[in-house]
């Protein structure tokens, strides 16, 4: 995108230019009160919400703290599209990068993860990517995507209106499943018990 292209108030940025890779270090989790710990395979692909963990207690060799409101990016397949919003403080695993901004009067932490899911973001990442079994990005490389930059006032109504979308998705998710936990009682109890719960043979398919 050219800047003769930009809406007024936009301007093309480098990443590196607006955040930091913070790479917190925090070598005694257990002692200092952090208790999860978040592996690539706790992130979901294009969802933001981390649901799953392990915990300090059972012991980890990852030493990279992540703190509240942090967006973290797996730099390992990325085509993966594995990003979250950190909503809890925790250790991680050294193939997630965690991301903040520099100055948050500059670039809202609230729409850095969607910047992150953007189709641009995750081609430079692919397209920086080296290995062959395990491709892998770096911050060196992703530091200098370019992409535009909405001044903060319109950056705050961006981000509002992509996070009630992304509520209203996560709706729509958990009445799905619990749909599907409702039709899978009824499947389990109709095929056992019958309707009018009258006794039912048990016998061999076919």
């Amino acid at each position: 995108m050219s800047t003769q292209s930009l809406k007024p108030g936009w301007k093309m940025v480098k990443f590196g230019e607006v955040v930091k890779n913070a790479n917190r270090v925090e070598r005694d989790p257990e002692g200092n009160g952090v208790e999860r710990i978040v592996g690539l395979e706790h992130i979901d692909p294009e969802n933001l919400h981390i649901r799953r963990w392990n915990s300090v207690a059972d012991g980890t060799s990852f030493t990279r703290k992540f703190v509240l409101g942090q967006t973290l990016f797996g730099k390992r397949r990325a085509y993966q599209r594995k990003v979250a919003y950190a909503e809890f403080e925790g250790i991680c695993s050294g193939d997630i990068l965690t991301f903040e901004p520099k100055n948050r009067k500059v670039l809202l932490p609230e729409l850095l993860p969607f910047i992150c899911q953007s189709d641009a973001f995750f081609d430079h990442a692919l397209g920086t990517s080296a290995g062959s079994l395990s491709p892998r990005t770096s911050w060196t490389a992703l530091k200098d995507f370019e992409f535009p930059l909405p001044p903060p006032d319109e950056q705050k109504r961006i981000a509002e209106i992509l996070w009630a979308a992304d509520e209203a998705f996560n709706q729509h998710q958990q009445s799905n499943d619990n749909l599907m936990s409702v039709k899978r009682t009824l499947l389990n109890r109709l095929t056992v018990r019958g309707i009018g719960q009258q006794a039912t043979q048990h016998t061999r398919l076919g």
